[in-house]
């Protein structure tokens, strides 16, 4: 017989500690909560042991659930397999490792489980805890029923009296359990507090943070067959007596020392219940694999946000549905703008996208699956997700509505400067484009070099090309977009190209203050962002930091020390207008390098300039970096200030 491939059990507690560390905040409490909705629970309860409390002020964190429970030797299999559990194991299903890692490790004293199923309705326990390196199972001395007939050692018991620990293990269940399972968090020792969560500092968990994250986790929590959706509740705990706080219904613990403890519960409802009801809504399908991606806009007076502060962020999000949950939930202003969403919208704008799962099933189709910790999500061979390609699809399909809704915006918003470059930026760029042509690789039936689309399509300036995808529920039309594309070259690829010399469209720019976060950069591009200017709408924005000391530095130069007896308006215009071109033609520049070959190896490949190169070119602090020392700036503001304003001399 063939040997087996195994894992030796003094490496356990190794793969156990490396799963944990790989996973993050409250990893616990999703294993635990998805282990209860599986069993097929209506309540699960994240509650605390009261019995310890009262007699030894001992706070311990109990999960406890009404779902089908687990037999004697399940609960042993349960807790004994790493990578099993007992349930199927595949890249779309369970990893069968979660609750053991994310839980044992800061548990080493123990976590007790007691599951109660209709064959064995008085229940059944199970102590696990670490010795040394080991994970074991603890082992009681076990008698007859006349209490002298010694039966052996045995470690899985019925429960039982226990009054080193303050409790009687059978008085947990609560009374709307007649079925389901109990698991009580001992901590490191029998008198820790388990009830905050994990007391790593680096972690820092709290009930707060458990409440939303769990909301923010759980994209929605499901419905059982009688149309009611799984109860999820977490009780926190204050001082009865505390400043602030009103009197409650709620349940009362006397402690040993005198004074009182209030449980209060609160709900989980899960992300999408704090999404408001919104007739601004839609969905855009975003690459070829039929990943959609779902918005939602709250427009004034409504709040952007439902309900309470139990949501983990209390503002909207971008993030990616998997089976029911939501992973790299992100706010952050660089993330909204890849998908064309701007500042002014962006606090008012949800997105959900939801790809297609991978599966052991299709292994030959794109989808995405989570890595074994379950903190992250990849794509199919191990790829980051493609945040780029679905941000620039649901801007090349940009709804009516939520462009409707920025436009109103930017019109209410007294803090964007509007661009004034006209026909003077125009015939600069024009100018400009005829000398920024690049050797590229384009589509063509007939070409000789293979590679991969780089990811931009050729049009004129002031047009959005259409690219994969499409809005759901209305026609998109045909598309006005040439259909030539620019290649990588790449001997693995599968469309032929052949070399041409190309030129662009160009930006727009607008002078702003920026906020904290960004404060430090000169500038910034949105490639998915739009502005008309005279009339011709323009892809792609730069966007200068009026309030940088740098350029107040300039603006002051100028008009105090070289034109004093100017409007400071006008000079400060012309100032601006001048550093905009140049960082417009920086962009313009940039771009027209994608695509562009640079060099041959020594085995004849070619090497190009690819979309991710050209980004690097035009991050904030690389276009913050070609802003200063400019003495061409300079010459120019001089030259066309002396037109406006008089020579430097005659201004003095």
């Amino acid at each position: 017989m063939a040997r087996r491939v195994h894992v030796p059990p003094e490496a356990v507690g190794n793969l156990i500690r490396q799963a944990y560390e790989a996973g993050g905040r409250y990893q616990w409490a999703r294993e635990a909560w998805r282990n209860s909705e599986e069993s097929g629970a209506s309540v699960i309860h994240f509650g605390i042991e009261e019995q310890a409390a009262e007699s030894q002020g001992v706070l311990r964190r109990t999960i406890m659930d009404d779902g089908s429970g687990m037999a004697p030797d399940d609960l042993l299999v349960f807790l004994s397999s790493f990578g099993g559990g007992g349930k199927p194991i595949g890249v779309d299903g369970n990893f069968g490792q979660g609750f053991k890692s994310s839980v044992l490790p800061w548990n080493p004293y123990g976590v007790v489980v007691i599951s109660y199923t209709e064959a064995e309705p008085d229940g059944y326990m199970v102590w696990i805890r670490r010795e040394g390196d080991s994970y074991t199972f603890r082992e009681w001395d076990v008698y007859a029923e006349d209490g002298e007939t010694y039966l052996g050692r045995q470690d899985v018991v019925p429960p039982y009296e226990d009054e080193e620990h303050g409790c009687h293990w059978g008085r947990i269940k609560p009374d709307w359990m007649t079925h389901g399972t109990i698991m009580v968090l001992l901590g490191a020792s029998e008198r820790s507090d388990t009830w905050m969560g994990d007391p790593e500092p680096a972690r820092s968990e709290s009930v707060d943070g458990l409440v939303r994250y769990l909301n923010g986790r759980l994209m929605d929590v499901p419905e059982r067959g009688n149309g009611k959706r799984v109860e999820t509740t977490v009780v926190d705990l204050y001082r009865k007596g505390e400043t602030g706080r009103r009197e409650t219904k709620d349940k009362t613990v006397r402690l040993p020392d005198g004074g009182s403890m209030v449980w209060r519960p609160r709900r989980v409802y899960g992300m999408r219940h704090y999404i408001p009801g919104t007739p601004l809504r839609g969905e855009v399908v975003v690459d070829e694999h039929g990943t959609v991606a779902e918005w939602f806009y709250v427009a004034e007076p409504d709040a952007p946000v439902n309900g309470t502060n139990d949501y983990i962020e209390q503002h909207p999000v971008v993030v990616v549905d998997y089976q029911g949950e939501a992973y790299h939930a992100d706010h952050s202003k660089s993330r909204y703008r890849q998908f064309g969403i701007t500042d002014e919208i962006k606090g008012r704008t949800w997105m959900v996208l939801r790809p297609p799962v991978f599966s052991d099933s299709r292994p030959t189709e794109w989808g995405v699956l989570t890595q074994a910790s379950r903190h992250i999500l990849m794509a199919k061979g191990g790829a980051e997700l493609p945040w780029d390609e679905w941000g620039d699809a649901f801007f090349d399909n940009f709804p009516e509505q939520l462009k409707q809704a920025l436009e109103d915006a930017r019109a209410r918003s007294s803090s964007r400067s509007e661009s004034s470059m006209g026909k003077n930026l125009s015939r600069i760029l024009d100018r400009l484009n005829s000398r920024f042509k690049a050797s590229r690789v384009m589509t063509t039936t007939a070409g000789r070099i293979l590679g991969v689309p780089a990811g931009s399509a050729i049009a004129a300036a002031g047009t959005r090309p259409q690219q994969s995808g499409g809005v759901r529920g209305a026609g998109t039309g045909k598309s006005d977009s040439p259909s030539k594309r620019i290649l990588l070259p790449n001997r693995s690829g599968t469309t032929p190209g052949s070399t041409a010399l190309m030129r662009g469209g160009y930006p727009a720019f607008v002078w702003e203050s920026f906020d904290p976060r960004e404060a430090k950069f000169l500038a910034r591009y949105a490639q998915n962002e739009t502005q008309d200017v005279d009339g011709v709408e323009h892809r792609g924005v730069v966007h200068l930091n009026s309030t940088h000391p740098v350029f107040q530095q300039e603006f002051n130069y100028w008009s105090e020390s070289v034109w004093p007896k100017a409007t400071a308006d006008h000079v400060r215009g012309l100032v601006q207008r001048v550093y905009g071109e140049e960082a417009v033609a920086h962009v313009v520049h940039a771009q027209s390098l994608n695509g562009t070959l640079v060099a041959r190896t020594e085995n004849g490949e070619a090497v190009a300039i690819g979309r991710e190169d050209v980004s690097e070119l035009l991050t904030p602090q690389a276009l913050s970096a070609a802003l200063l020392g400019l003495v061409n700036v300079e010459q120019r503001i001089l030259t066309q200030g002396g037109g406006l304003f008089g020579s430097r001399s005659n201004a003095q």
